[in-house]
């Protein structure tokens, strides 16, 4: 491991460190790594909220919002206002 070290010390360049890219598409980002469990979340209270959705959207877009909330252990709370 120590040869290993010693190695990459050896070889590494004195460049600075690589620029941030401006010109990542945030789509292409999203598709890559996913969307932000914030953004999930809101999408689905959206859906879940939407009284023009059928019932089977509603409750796979809550089924969704659990799913999110569980993984996410710094979650808490969720408040979910019904419009009824």
């Amino acid at each position: 491991m120590q040869s290993l070290l010693r190695w990459s010390v050896e070889n590494s360049g004195n460049s600075s460190a690589p620029s941030q890219r401006t010109d990542v598409d945030p789509g292409l980002v999203d598709y890559i790594l996913g969307k932000p469990d914030a953004q999930l979340m809101k999408e689905a209270i959206q859906i879940a909220t939407d009284p023009s959705k059928d019932e089977d959207t509603r409750i796979t877009a809550l089924d969704d919002l659990e799913m999110v909330r569980t993984s996410n252990q710094g979650v808490n709370v969720v408040k979910v206002e019904a419009p009824y």
